[in-house]
């Protein structure tokens, strides 16, 4: 089968479910490639994960068409609630998929995923759940030396805390790209203790959405 990738806000960033979505297809012998409007398709896959990002709503020739991702919280939620299939969610994802040189080197997933507090800002709690385990370091790593992780709340998991020990183990270099909780490290020691020990591949980032957070 020739299927179709739709990335409509991943000009700069890899997108993680395409990337799945891409492993997943060319295991079963599909080729596979970013949509070009002027060939057919027997599947396309269109994310889009901000939902500040414009949407591009040009035709596609395909006899199946898919779309997810959180960006379409404001405007499809039928769109917004779709998650990738079991067969897929869990694959290693395709690191040849993407070419940016800044992140060749780089693996990328989650360790967890939903988060246990409900901010009013956040969409998290309603797209994934409260917090839960998701996947072990080794699922996604494939033998690299960096990894980005994109946890809303990896701290607030008993799972989340106990892979990051086996990161500081492996003397892997780390980046939480969507921050960690400022108050759990500042009220923990153990915690920030851990962090400490870790590798970074750049700067600690940490999350602090409100006023009780500083």
């Amino acid at each position: 089968m020739k299927i179709g990738l739709i990335g409509v806000d991943s000009k700069k960033f890899p997108n993680l479910a395409l990337m799945k979505i891409s492993a997943f297809h060319k295991s079963k012998g599909d080729s596979v490639e970013f949509v070009n409007h002027f060939y057919n398709y027997d599947i396309v896959y269109k994310s889009k994960v901000f939902v500040f990002t414009d949407d591009n709503n040009f035709k596609v020739n395909t006899k199946q068409f898919f779309k997810g991702g959180t960006g379409y919280y404001n405007t499809d939620k039928k769109a917004f609630k779709n998650v990738l299939p079991k067969e897929i969610e869990h694959v290693k994802p395709d690191y040849n998929l993407y070419h940016f040189e800044k992140y060749k080197d780089c693996a990328f997933g989650f360790l967890t995923r939903g988060c246990p507090n409900h901010c009013k800002f956040c969409i998290v709690p309603e797209k994934e759940g409260a917090i839960k385990p998701y996947a072990d370091i080794d699922e996604f790593l494939d033998g690299r030396k960096k990894v980005i992780f994109l946890d809303n709340n990896v701290l607030a998991c008993k799972h989340g805390l106990e892979q990051i020990k086996k990161l500081v183990d492996k003397e892997i270099k780390v980046d939480f790209n969507q921050g960690l909780n400022a108050k759990m490290i500042a009220e923990n020691s153990d915690i920030a203790k851990l962090l400490s020990k870790l590798k970074w591949h750049k700067q600690l980032r940490m999350a602090c959405d409100s006023k009780g957070s500083m």
